[in-house]
């Protein structure tokens, strides 16, 4: 049983430091790509359509991307060190239920 919590932990450790290198790997690339969604928003044949269902839902979502790009564009300088406390603090939480769950076992 200590074999099979052990091995379910690594699996899990592994997927978690996939996850952490994939959110690192999203909030290093450029901003730029939100004023693509924006133009992409412009043109969509569907948006005609949604106005009489939801008012104004092309100036909420312009403000929403807005603000996205600006968050992405500063978590873009802080992506390491926030990538890495957050890596290390769910590493800790795992191997921590895995000595819980041994510790459950063995008593």
């Amino acid at each position: 049983m200590q074999v099979a919590i052990w091995i379910l932990m690594l699996l899990l450790i592994g997927l978690w430091s996939l996850a952490a290198w994939g959110l690192a790997a999203l909030l290093g690339m450029d901003a730029g790509w939100v004023d693509r969604v924006q133009a992409w928003l412009v043109d969509w044949p569907a948006g005609d359509w949604l106005d009489p269902w939801v008012p104004g839902w092309m100036m909420a979502v312009q403000a929403s991307l807005d603000m996205l790009q600006s968050v992405l564009a500063w978590l873009g300088g802080a992506a390491p060190i926030l990538v890495w406390g957050l890596w290390g603090l769910g590493l800790l939480m795992l191997v921590g239920l895995g000595a819980l769950l041994s510790l459950i076992v063995v008593l």
